[in-house]
């Protein structure tokens, strides 16, 4: 099986810039991270794509050492934020 060479552009920012036709291949979208995997000389053995992943897919990731309910917890950093502002618009009146 032939290998076909595919290149892109480094900007001066490092910026690169993909071929489409591996961005197909790897059905990379904007937005998703890549990851180099390197081999002991520091050669690039294998590309991953890490899609960006939703805050509704990292929910539950760190175990909590104590039970919070999440309506609760909302309320009550609304009300900590109200007080902030509250506190800092009387600042701002008092000047």
């Amino acid at each position: 099986m032939a290998k076909q060479l595919l290149s892109g552009k480094l900007t001066s920012k490092g910026q690169l810039t993909i071929p489409v036709e591996l961005r197909t291949l790897l059905n990379i979208k904007e937005g998703d991270r890549l990851a180099f995997v390197l081999d002991e000389n520091d050669r690039i053995i294998e590309v991953q794509p890490k899609t960006k992943k939703s805050i509704r897919e990292v929910m539950g990731v760190l175990k909590s050492t104590m039970n919070v309910d999440a309506d609760e917890a909302i309320g009550v950093a609304r009300a900590e934020r109200a007080k902030e502002i509250s506190a800092k618009s009387k600042e701002l009146r008092d000047e």
